[in-house]
């Protein structure tokens, strides 16, 4: 088993990557209350947010690019279904969206509803990559199948001692029509609208679980593709997940708010047998945390006679000795990705 956990802060200024609503011609920034330990106790806030659908929407988007990559390279057709490469992430979520053999499987006289329901989940993992790391629903009342991500993304919310340093701000804007104002020029020449948006140092927390991929989760456990497809899975799986922070990122309205953004620190950590998770680095000393807390897992381990394999890497400045450096974020997730696929 090898669980991926990513800590990272990310300093993000100028952003509108997330909204909720259009209240008239303002477009609100989503926002989320957070409670903040305080000496005496705890302080509600209402913070700027970014949901986790929003980041597992580009993570998805990033799977679809680097499957196409990864399988082209070996001169394979990547696991996709039409709607997958439009980004339309349905995912089989009722009849209109099934392929042929997924409707043969549902029409099926198989008695054995369990047997039928593993029968979809497996042929579904081999149809689309996407609904195999990202997980479906397919929803419709004789059968319901599910299955579970193996991508898991909270709500990215700011640091705590950077609340005070939090802003959101509407900004204004025009919108020009052109000479040709309609009908006897009764149309205005220019709309007014706001875009609220936000300026703060995020939190984000990233986990994957590689060790399940390409397997059926529902009934039971079973390898849906062999060896070799499951390694080409697992690359473009860590690929889309270096994408979220060194390619394009996640987010919406990138094309007019491209926000001014930098990973301040990262930690990383490859788990075997457990699924480890870091620490939340909206707390100041996350890393360290992370660090202090492997110490504890492994001595729990060993006091029962089992071993726990928990690799740390980290990216930023004043890193504890026990983890293993990296000069940027890039640099650690070219080691993270080398790690996990030795491993395979």
């Amino acid at each position: 088993m090898v669980f991926i956990s990513i800590g990272a802060r990310v300093e993000v200024n100028v952003e509108a990557l997330n909204a909720v609503e259009t209240v008239g011609n303002v477009t609100k920034h989503r926002r989320a209350p957070i409670v903040v330990p305080l000496e005496g106790g705890y302080r509600l806030v209402y913070v700027p947010a970014v949901s986790g659908e929003s980041i597992a929407n580009a993570y998805q988007r990033n799977l679809v690019n680097a499957a196409k990559l990864v399988y082209e390279k070996d001169g394979l057709k990547a696991p996709l279904t039409p709607w997958d490469e439009r980004y339309e992430f349905v995912k089989f979520m009722d009849k209109q969206h099934l392929t042929g053999k997924l409707l043969e499987i549902v029409a099926s006289k198989e008695e054995d509803l369990a047997l039928k329901k593993h029968m979809f989940e497996k042929e579904a993992i081999v149809e689309s990559i996407v609904a195999d790391v990202g997980g479906f629903l397919y929803a419709e009342e004789e059968m319901p199948v599910k299955r579970t991500s193996r991508l898991q993304v909270g709500y990215m919310v700011p640091v705590f001692d950077a609340l005070e340093n939090v802003a959101i701000e509407a900004q204004f804007h025009a919108r020009h029509v052109p000479s040709e104002t309609g009908a006897r020029g009764k149309k205005p020449a220019q709309m007014i609208y706001y875009v609220e948006v936000a300026s703060a140092v995020y939190g984000l927390t990233v986990n994957l679980d590689t060790s399940s991929v390409g397997k059926t989760s529902l009934v039971k456990v079973e390898d849906a593709v062999d060896a070799d497809e499951r390694k080409r899975r697992v690359k473009a799986a860590l690929l889309a997940l270096a994408g979220l922070f060194a390619g394009e990122g996640f987010g919406a309205k990138l094309s007019r708010f491209l926000p001014i953004k930098r990973v301040v620190s990262m930690v990383a950590t490859l788990s075997d047998p457990i699924a480890f998770v870091v620490s939340p680095p909206q707390i100041p000393e996350y890393i360290v945390d992370t660090c202090n807390r492997v110490s504890s897992v492994k001595k729990i381990f060993e006091n029962m006679g089992l071993k726990a394999e928990i690799e740390i890497l980290a990216y930023g400045k004043e890193l504890p000795e026990m983890v293993e450096r990296a000069d940027s974020v890039e640099e650690l997730l070219a080691k993270l990705i080398d790690k996990v696929m030795r491993k395979l």
